[in-house]
């Protein structure tokens, strides 16, 4: 059995108006607060551009080289190159003197060279700072320089040359030098550098300097004898 007390039930809490907890201002009304994510923007607009920029230089290259291998296509075409030959065709000595007392050597020795231009549209230009050596077991006996000349289409050059020299030798070289000549056979090393340029016309090209190596073998080496070459092996390199 319920008894009533007689006090009334507690009434249900109140509804809080917004509007009055911020005045009469409704502006002072804030919002939740957001937070702003980061953007992030992509990056394929730049890396297609990069892109573009590789691919016009390549191209670019590309043609460069293709004009110039056109460009030596068609000289080689038209003028025909061919690479110009040379050769010992003489050797003399002159004077061959040991000078115990001084140890030195004191030689002087004619060589002629023939040089072969067999282009008919191509001429070269023999420029300084040519020399040639004769050397025996890698000592120096003679020395000289070459003629600054042009020679011309289809022609043949023979180049009368004078080496000398006056050099320090040591005590075994002039034994080995008699005995290879009592043998009749005098290993020399002959060498040569050239630099020339060609001429197209009336244009000159880049100089190129061109090393030859002659493995010379003669039956003496004395002036009371003329020489005889016996042998000669040529090696021919170039420096662009």
């Amino acid at each position: 059995m319920a008894y009533n007390t007689g006090s009334p039930m507690p009434p249900p809490p109140p509804y809080i108006n917004l509007a009055d907890q911020g005045g009469n201002d409704p502006m002072n009304l804030h919002p939740p607060s957001r937070r702003n994510l980061p953007r992030y923007h992509s990056g394929r607009k730049k890396g297609n551009e990069c892109c573009k920029c590789v691919c016009w230089f390549c191209c670019f290259i590309f043609i460069i080289i293709l004009a110039i291998a056109g460009f030596f296509v068609y000289l080689y075409v038209i003028y025909k190159p061919q690479i110009p030959s040379y050769s010992l065709s003489s050797f003399s000595v002159g004077a061959f003197d040991f000078r115990p007392a001084e140890l030195t050597l004191n030689t002087k020795i004619f060589v002629s060279v023939r040089a072969e231009n067999p282009n008919e549209m191509i001429g070269i230009n023999y420029g300084e700072g040519s020399s040639i050596v004769i050397a025996y077991q890698n000592t120096t006996l003679s020395s000289g320089e070459l003629p600054i000349f042009y020679q011309g289409h289809k022609n043949v050059t023979v180049m009368q040359i004078v080496l000398e020299g006056s050099h320090p030798y040591g005590s075994g070289l002039q034994k080995a030098i008699e005995e290879s000549s009592k043998s009749g056979s005098v290993p020399l090393d002959v060498y040569v550098k050239v630099p020339f340029s060609l001429r197209l016309d009336e244009l000159d090209l880049h100089e190129v300097k061109v090393n030859i190596h002659c493995a010379l073998v003669v039956d003496s080496i004395s002036p009371k004898k003329k020489p005889n070459i016996k042998s000669a092996k040529y090696d021919v390199d170039a420096e662009f």
